[in-house]
């Protein structure tokens, strides 16, 4: 049953914020368990994940098992049928072409006669990628995570993979990894995953950065682990904000809700307007297409928001800062410079989050639990940092060493002056 909310005024708006969204919250049993973990783990090794392996995902693995082989890459690869193959190398390549675009490059600028001054894309040497397992395969978390590395310059990109019931990587999993291209893939899921990838054990290098979503335990490893290594964003449960009006196709916006309430039973979905009527007539559209979907659809994390006004609507997006957005009444396009916080922004009935989750090109990983206010969702940038860059000539040197030398004294740095003043004596 979905809960009904009304907005009438702007101080309204943090109240039924926190009401219609789980805020993700990690419990502090979590994070305890998690840092057990990371300690036995740090101390134990290969040790640690393999019997976390047989603890949690009920596979006993051999020690020198960990890695899958570069043959079974191949072979999964080859094992595709031509449409999962054909859909697969689409998405890569759109990951691929928006990964390259968003990247940019360095600039330089001579600021003065012989000052030169600017800044240049370093990549990061390694990145540990998590990919969830779990009810779900997702080749597509491989190519939204592996392509902006690779296209970013990471020299050694790995994965860590859940293994299924048998031991193995869920085969379309292992099939993507081939598209990214040169790449390591371990078998190993959970906390003790992303504690492998930022510690390092006998056989899992220590990474640069991890990314990657993934359940509460993955998240406050993550969280955890954030001082020794560099982490993208905590992504936790699935969202979606739909915005809807008079002029909405209805079953449009009840599929879009129903496709992202998928994936978690704590995944949140909002249906906002101003009118009451739309509202009610999606969810019940909604509740009309679970009821022919079975028991495997999840509803409970659906909400309705009526709000008095537009500019109420707006404001009550904006502050709830989703995952995904959607815009999909009649003048969408009008109201996109009006959006300041959302994870990604879908415009049009036509732009379907589940494009977002596949083809589309920007990366599937975003901020959740209303930290796309503050963060952005992964881009090849993340994989990356920016060193600055500064060159002096003779000529350069004169014209500016003066007002340093001025700056060296007021700050009563005696060595910072000495090493300007011996130059300027030549």
């Amino acid at each position: 049953m979905a809960g009904f909310y009304e907005i009438e005024t702007k101080e309204e708006i943090p109240r039924v914020v926190a009401q219609v969204r789980d805020a993700g919250r990690i419990p502090a049993r979590v994070l305890v368990e998690v840092g057990e973990i990371i300690d036995n783990v740090r101390a134990r090794g290969d040790e640690a994940l393999l019997e976390y392996t047989r603890a949690f995902d009920g596979v006993e693995l051999d020690p020198g098992s960990i890695e899958v082989d570069e043959e079974d890459r191949e072979a999964a690869w080859g094992s595709l049928e031509e449409d999962a193959a054909g859909a697969l190398d689409m998405a890569a390549g759109r990951i691929a072409l928006f990964a390259r675009e968003s990247l940019g490059s360095g600039w330089q600028r001579e600021v003065a006669p012989g000052v030169s001054i600017g800044q240049v894309r370093v990549p990061l040497e390694s990145a540990g990628l998590y990919v969830p397992g779990g009810r779900f395969a997702y080749p597509s978390t491989v190519l939204m995570t592996g392509i902006p590395a690779r296209e970013a310059g990471v020299r050694s990109i790995l994965f860590c993979v859940p293994p299924g019931p048998d031991g193995e990587v869920n085969g379309v999993t292992l099939a993507a990894t081939w598209l990214v291209g040169e790449c390591r893939v371990f078998r190993i899921g959970g906390a003790q995953a992303v504690a492998a990838m930022a510690i390092g054990t006998e056989s899992v290098p220590a990474c640069g950065i991890l990314a990657g979503p993934g359940n509460a335990y993955v998240t406050a490893a993550k969280r955890l682990l954030a001082e020794e290594v560099k982490i993208d964003l905590e992504a936790g449960p699935s969202e979606v904000a739909v915005y809807v009006d008079e002029t909405t196709n209805v079953a449009y916006a009840a599929a879009d809700v129903l496709a992202q309430l998928e994936h978690d039973s704590m995944a949140c979905a909002v249906l906002v307007s101003e009118s009451a009527e739309v509202l009610e007539s999606a969810s019940a559209v909604e509740a009309g297409m679970t009821d022919g979907l079975g028991s495997g659809a999840e509803t409970a994390g659906l909400s309705l928001v009526r709000c008095a006004s537009r500019g109420l609507s707006l404001e009550f997006l904006n502050v709830l800062a989703p995952e995904h957005l959607e815009l999909m009444v009649g003048d969408a396009e009008d109201l996109v410079s009006e959006i300041r916080s959302a994870g990604c922004l879908f415009v049009g009935e036509y732009a379907a989050v589940a494009l977002g989750d596949y083809v589309a090109g920007p990366s599937h990983v975003l901020p959740t639990g209303g930290s796309a206010a503050r963060l952005s969702g992964l881009s090849a940038a993340d994989f990356t940092r920016i060193m600055n860059v500064v060159r002096y000539t003779a000529e350069g040197f004169e014209q500016d060493a003066p007002a340093a030398r001025v700056l060296a004294g007021l700050e009563g740095l005696s060595r910072h002056a000495m090493s300007l003043d011996i130059r300027m004596r030549g």
